[in-house]
This record gives structure tokens, C-alpha cells and sequence, in this order.
């Protein structure tokens, strides 16, 4: 008889939660279990008033015991609980795990709620009673018959109920019953997204009739992964090492759709913060390096756009592959590639970034603005802006070629001969880098393309796949496209222009990437509970975001499965009022058990990070500086401190997010008349807040002394748990 084991999701997070002494019995136990679950040693009890009759208890030692659903057929055993003996009983009392007779996926939900749930409605048994006649708002999912939801994973006995729903608010708290399927499907079709398509992503291609008692055929689908993992002993190990690391085994559906496919060429997936596009790009890249030859000489290249990114995405790519997979995968950030690469083929020109302050490009660029024209009344910033945005943007090196080039997006105006008196100025400026031996990183990368071409350098990689994909510049793309030859796998881009901070927009179709037909959406927040969801979405003022090909996104069909307090923000009158609130709130974490290392106190700026940090060492909290180029040590004790741009990629169980008054966000060291590039100004740094608070997965505290940035003060639903 093939006996097959499998451990459900909940199962590894009820480890946590039990003593270290008991954790490694439970351990011990799955061991033994893994390899005998029939053994005369396992001490399987009935659980009479059980919500499941296949539910039995077993013996972790004389106070605790394991739930395992033990199906009356087939020879598959599932590991669903584990708790001190009263309460393990209670859970199995209060949980039901079936197969849903439409969608074929194994679903384990709560048939009870305890009191004190986070989703309290006025009647805890979740009976909705209609509103009065003169406030009674229409049924959520009046135009859809009890069948329909029923296709989309929602058990039968819950179907009255949800039908009687008559706003999100209301589905929000009925989610606590519902499996975690059928209310992201429900959410979504209340959320406007077509029936059809939710259907397609929640409708498993299963036969017409599903045998509701085949729990290995149903272990094999993708909608029971997402929570279920059939294991063996090098799985269960590395598992139980690490059990907060759930990700590494468990895939939404959605994303495993993403991951373990044959793709007929570039795939771009959008996804908001928190909703696994990293985690899907790693396991993308593992799954790509599994299916290489033994022997390959090409690797899969995993880029993205900072070092620190890098860092970290290489750091969880080790935790998942095995040494020969790892061995295929090159991780290092673009800029970095570029480098090596022009270093390798003896390149004699120093890189600089177009701004920063390298002596070299900052003398170039004063001499550049000497050769402005008196009777063009346009600003240092314009002639900055108008030289990335525009010259660079489009490789241009030619009068010619800035006469013709477009320049949408820019709010001033030039006609031809002011085009012609504005170029004086990047003809210098080209004249000087060329003098100076230096190039700007833009102008690297077309030089990259160009030895490529030259020296018909054949594609170097076998996939490419690209990480923050909104961050990149129409260069980066352009070279990506020479890095990878065009056929199946090639190229995998993840992204979110919400999250844009570096103001670098491209469209792919441009670059010689072409996906249509291939783009994809992950829609589920496994980070951040909805109440910081809600409002880290909020300070993105409902402003158009693009979708990397010139098309628009939008945050409709967003959800967070978790629920949690509501953010706290806490305005003082001064600095010392407000570190004082920021050490005070974390002592009483502390206290309550939360480790230091799990929190992080974000700014905007340096100085303002730099501030916090001395008043929490005065108060004697431990302090750990994330650090711009490397990961962050989690084994090291403090609370994290870091910059806005730093945290991005990061995520802490707590986060802070300081200084923030009217002065610091946005930022005002921004200097232009031009109302384009003040528009973009602001959305950058709205972006920047939205990835800070994005970070929170149990609690966001934000904190300032003085007024309040305007980006929560234009909000009127926003200060609820506000001291002010």
C-alpha cells in the first residue's frame, strides 16, 4: 500500500506556537510518523464530537496532541494541529477539512469562531439580520445564483448566509468562517472583477464529478497546495528546521500557475505589496534551473535593480535549492552585471549616475550649464530633467534627434528654436563626459549592447528573470533583451507601479519584449493585515499607475487574507514628545513578547534615522543599522533602523514610520515650476511611504511632531487611533 503523508499549513504555524521543549517532540513524532504512520506506536484516538468523523487525536507526549485527518479510504494520512490536549480537542471540535464537490480542492475552515474573533459583528454567530427598510443596501451577489458561488469553492452550507450580504464590511467579517479560497473568490466578484475570469483562477480542471473521499487525488491539485504538501524526508526536515519559512513550500495557486509552466516567451506578472511576485520569481528561478541539463553552459540570470535586493533574493534562493540548482542561478543586480561585463571586455570609461555628486560629473555638468541661454528662462532643474527624462531616455546624441524627440510627460513647452538653444547645453555636457573618460550608467548599458552586437555575442543566458521590474529603465530592458535569446522561458518580470521610487518608467513592447498574451496578476496580500492595506493604499491618492507597457493598473481585486489592529498614528508637539511615544510603544511590544530584531523604525531621510536611533540607544533599546549593500542579519538582536529606501524588499512584524510632517514627506528639497515634474515628484514619494508601510506585517505605527504630511491629512477616514 503507497501511504502518503501530508502536512497542512496550519499544522507548521501551530508549531510555533508551542514550547521549545514540545517542538522538538512534535518533530521527533512527524519523523516517525513520516516513515510509519501505521506503526503500533501511534496512538490514534477518536474524537467523538469531532466536526470531522475522520478527525483523530495522537499522543505528542502526555500533555499535548496532534489532529490528523485519517480518511476511512485510500491510505492518506494529513497532519492538520497540534496543541496542549484540551485545546487540540477544542480545534478539532471547531474545524472542518473536506473536499469541496466542485473546485476538488481540500479545504480546512473554523465551523465555529471564538469569541473575541478580530471580526466582530453585532451578532458573533455571524446571523445577519436585515437592515431597516429605509438603510437596506442590495445583496452583494444579488446576480448570482447559490450554484454559481458554489463553483467558485463556497461550501454549500454557507450559501444562504453569503447571499444575505450586503457589503464588503459585512464579507470581511464572514470571512473568519469561510475557507480561504472561497472568500478571496467572493471578494474578488464583489470587488468587480468578471465572474468569468475569477472562475478560471478558482475552478479547478477537474472531471464533472468529483469523489469527495479521494484525498490523494486531491493532494495532487493545485488549489489543496496552496495549504497542503504531501512530504517526503528531505522536505519534512527542512521543514521542520524552519517552519515560520512557509513560503518555501507553499504556493497560491496563482502562483504556482506562474512558476511551473512552459511560458512561449517574456511573462510579465503585477501583483500589489505583499502578494508573493518575489517568492514566485524565486521559485520561478528554481524550477528553471531544475529543468537545465546536467550539464549546461548557460545559467539563469536573477536581476533586479538594487545590491541590496540582490542580496537578500540570494540569501532565500539558498534556503530553497538545492546545491546543484544554485550552482545554475547567477543573482546579482543590474547595475553590478554591467560592470563586470564592461570590465571584462576592457572598457575605459569611469561609471557615474546621472545626479549624483562624483566630482568628475558634477564639474561636467556645471560647465554644461554654462552654455545656458539667456533668453531661455528655464531652470538648472529643468535642464537636469529634461537630460534624464528625455536625452537619455531615448539615446539621443545628435541635434537632429532632439529636434524630432518626443517629450511627453514634460510640462514645459519648447518649440524648435528653443530645442535648438536648450541643446548647447547637452552637447557640452556630452563633450565633457567623453573628455573626462566618464559615462552615465544609461550609456553604459548601450554600450554593453553595442559590444554585443559587435562582437556577435550569442545570448549568454538560458531565462532571465527580473525582480522590482517597475524600477528599471527602457537600457536595462533593451540590454536584457540581447542577455537572453527569444524563445520559450526567456524572459520573467515581476513588478508593481505602485511601488515606483526611482521614477524610471518603460514599456516593454518598446524594449523588443513583447507580452502580450502572457501578462499576469497576483492579487492576495499575505503580508500586511487589511486594516494597513487599506491604508497604505489610501496615500497613493487613487492616482493612475501604469502597468510597465502602456497600459494602466489598478488596486481593484486587492485583498489581504488577515486582519489585525488599526494602524496607529501619533502626532506631538516636538521631537523628544515623539521619540518618547515611539520607545514607549516599543517597550510595551516588548513586553508582550515581541523580539526586537522584529521591528524596524523607518525614515525618509538619514538624519531623521540617525535621530531615532540615539534616542532609542539613550532609553537603552538595542539598535542594528540595516546597512544600503547587504542583507539584513535577522539572527542579530535590536530594533531594525533603516531609510525608506532601504526597507523596500524587507519585512518586520512592527514597523515605525517616523518624522513624518509636512516638511519631510514629500520631501521638499525638490526644486521645479514645472507642474508635470511636481506631480511625479509627489508620486514618488506617496510610492516611498506605500513600501514603508507595506513592510508591516502585524503593526504599523506612524509617528511625527508638528503637522501631519499631508498625504494622511487629505484623508478624512485616516486618524482613527490617532493621538494627537
Amino acid at each position: 500500500m503507497d501511504i502518503q503523508v501530508a502536512i497542512s499549513q496550519d499544522f507548521l504555524t501551530s508549531i510555533v506556537k508551542l514550547p521549545k521543549a514540545q517542538q522538538k517532540k512534535v518533530n521527533q513524532f512527524v519523523s516517525k510518523f513520516r516513515n510509519a504512520p501505521l506503526a503500533t506506536g501511534i496512538n490514534y484516538e477518536k474524537i467523538n464530537d469531532a466536526a470531522n468523523p475522520d478527525m483523530r487525536s495522537v499522543r505528542i507526549d502526555q500533555s499535548y496532541r496532534g489532529i490528523v485527518l485519517k480518511p476511512q479510504q485510500g491510505s492518506v494520512y494529513i497532519l492538520l494541529w497540534v496543541d496542549h490536549h484540551d485545546d487540540a480537542y477544542e480545534w478539532a471540535r471547531r474545524h472542518q477539512c473536506k473536499i469541496h464537490p466542485k473546485t476538488g480542492v481540500i479545504q480546512l475552515y473554523a465551523t465555529e469562531v471564538k469569541a473575541g474573533s478580530i471580526h466582530q459583528h453585532k451578532d458573533e454567530k455571524f446571523h445577519i439580520e436585515p437592515e431597516p427598510i429605509e438603510q437596506q443596501l442590495s445583496p452583494l451577489f444579488e446576480n448570482y445564483n447559490s450554484q454559481q458561488l458554489i463553483e467558485l469553492g463556497l461550501p454549500e452550507e454557507f450559501t444562504e448566509q453569503v447571499k444575505a450580504l450586503q457589503s464588503m464590511e459585512l464579507l470581511a467579517a464572514f470571512s473568519e468562517k469561510l475557507p480561504n479560497d472561497a472568500y478571496e473568490a467572493l471578494y474578488f466578484l464583489a470587488d468587480g472583477i468578471p465572474y468569468e475570469e475569477v472562475l478560471e483562477d478558482y475552478r479547478s480542471n477537474v472531471a464533472e464529478d468529483v469523489d469527495t473521499d479521494d484525498f490523494a487525488a486531491a493532494l495532487a491539485r493545485e488549489g489543496s497546495k496552496r495549504r497542503f504538501v504531501v512530504v517526503d524526508d528531505e522536505d519534512l526536515e527542512q521543514m521542520l528546521d524552519a517552519p515560520l519559512e512557509k513560503w518555501r513550500v507553499f504556493l497560491h495557486p496563482s502562483q504556482r500557475k506562474l512558476v511551473e509552466r512552459d511560458w512561449n516567451g517574456p511573462v510579465r506578472v503585477l501583483g500589489g505589496a505583499g502578494t508573493g511576485k518575489t517568492v514566485a520569481a524565486i521559485h520561478r528561478a528554481k524550477w528553471l534551473s531544475s529543468q537545465l541539463p546536467e550539464v549546461s553552459n548557460k545559467k539563469i540570470l536573477f536581476t533586479t535593480f538594487t545590491k541590496n535586493l540582490a542580496s537578500d533574493i540570494s540569501e532565500h534562493l539558498e534556503q530553497i535549492c538545492s546545491h546543484a540548482e544554485l550552482s545554475n542561478i547567477e543573482t546579482i543586480n543590474i547595475d553590478s552585471w554591467v560592470h563586470k561585463f564592461l570590465k571584462r571586455n576592457s572598457y575605459n570609461y569611469d561609471i557615474v549616475y546621472p545626479g549624483d555628486t562624483n566630482p568628475k560629473r558634477v564639474s561636467s555638468w556645471q560647465k554644461a550649464l554654462d552654455n545656458k541661454s539667456a533668453s531661455l528662462d528655464l531652470s538648472d532643474h529643468f535642464y537636469e530633467e529634461e537630460w534624464k527624462l528625455v536625452i537619455q531616455e531615448q539615446s539621443i546624441t545628435e541635434k537632429s534627434e532632439y529636434i524630432r524627440a518626443k517629450r511627453t510627460g514634460r510640462g514645459t513647452r519648447l518649440n524648435r528654436k528653443e530645442r535648438l538653444l536648450a541643446w548647447s547645453v547637452f552637447e557640452e555636457y556630452l563633450l565633457q563626459l567623453n573628455h573626462k573618460k566618464i559615462k552615465e550608467m544609461p550609456d553604459a548599458m548601450r554600450d554593453c549592447i553595442a559590444i554585443i552586437d559587435s562582437k556577435n555575442i550569442k545570448p549568454i543566458y538560458s531565462s532571465v528573470i527580473v525582480d522590482e521590474g517597475q524600477d528599471m529603465g527602457s537600457q536595462a530592458y533593451e540590454l536584457i533583451r540581447r542577455l537572453v535569446a527569444e524563445d520559450k522561458n526567456d524572459i520573467f518580470i515581476v513588478g508593481d507601479g505602485h511601488q515606483r521610487i526611482y521614477r524610471n518608467k518603460v514599456v516593454l513592447g518598446r524594449c523588443g519584449i513583447n507580452i502580450i498574451g502572457r501578462s499576469r496578476k497576483l492579487r492576495v496580500n499575505y503580508r500586511t493585515t487589511e486594516e494597513t492595506k487599506q491604508l497604505a493604499v489610501s496615500v497613493l491618492s487613487n492616482v493612475p499607475v501604469d502597468d510597465l507597457d502602456n497600459g494602466e493598473d489598478t488596486s481593484k481585486g486587492y485583498i489581504s487574507l488577515m486582519h489585525g489592529e488599526m494602524p496607529e498614528i501619533i502626532v506631538k508637539n516636538n521631537f523628544i514628545e515623539e521619540a518618547d511615544a515611539v520607545v514607549e510603544r516599543i517597550e510595551q511590544l516588548e513586553a508582550a513578547g515581541a523580539k526586537l530584531r522584529d521591528m524596524c523604525v523607518v525614515a525618509r531621510t538619514k538624519s531623521i534615522r540617525d535621530a531615532f536611533g540615539n534616542a532609542l540607544s539613550k532609553a537603552g533599546i538595542k539598535t542594528y543599522e540595516v546597512m544600503a549593500n547587504g542583507i539584513d542579519r535577522r539572527h542579530q538582536d535590536g530594533v531594525r533602523l533603516a531609510t525608506m529606501h532601504r526597507v523596500k524588499g524587507l519585512e518586520f512584524q512592527n514597523v515605525f514610520i517616523v518624522g513624518v510632517n509636512k516638511n519631510t514627506l514629500p520631501l521638499r528639497n525638490f526644486k521645479s515650476d514645472d507642474p508635470v515634474e511636481l506631480r511625479e515628484h509627489e508620486m514618488s514619494e506617496r510610492s516611498l511611504l506605500h513600501v514603508a508601510m507595506t513592510r508591516a506585517m502585524r503593526s504599523l505605527t506612524i509617528s511625527t511632531h508638528g503637522v501631519l504630511s499631508e498625504f494622511f491629512r487629505k484623508n478624512n477616514d485616516l486618524g482613527t487611533g490617532a493621538e494627537v
